[in-house]
């Protein structure tokens, strides 16, 4: 089977509801990262990072088989947030563990 990495960049304040959307259909570790974003796309921008042209928002990565990505996406899509969010999947080449 195929393994794909997906990236979800969301606000902030979205995080968690997000978070508990993805463990209703995935058991995969999920990695959270707080990001500040600095750009001139302000499509998904609150006015006060408007102002400061700088975005707080989290990403949200797991590596999970590329059958359960449309569940995990529809969850997603389904769960309560405020604002939109960006995904991607990168597919995963290799992976493992070394103790």
């Amino acid at each position: 089977m195929t393994d794909v990495l997906l990236t979800i960049h969301c606000a902030a304040g979205d995080t968690e509801g997000l978070i508990e959307a993805i463990r209703t259909t995935s058991r995969a570790p999920l990695h959270v990262r707080a990001e500040a974003v600095h750009g001139r796309d302000f499509g998904d921008a609150k006015t006060s990072e408007q102002v400061t042209a700088t975005l707080k928002r989290s990403a949200i990565e797991l590596v999970e088989r590329a059958t359960a990505m449309d569940a995990i996406l529809q969850a997603v899509g389904a769960a309560k947030r405020r604002s939109p969010l960006r995904w991607y999947q990168t597919p995963v080449m290799a992976r493992g563990r070394i103790e």
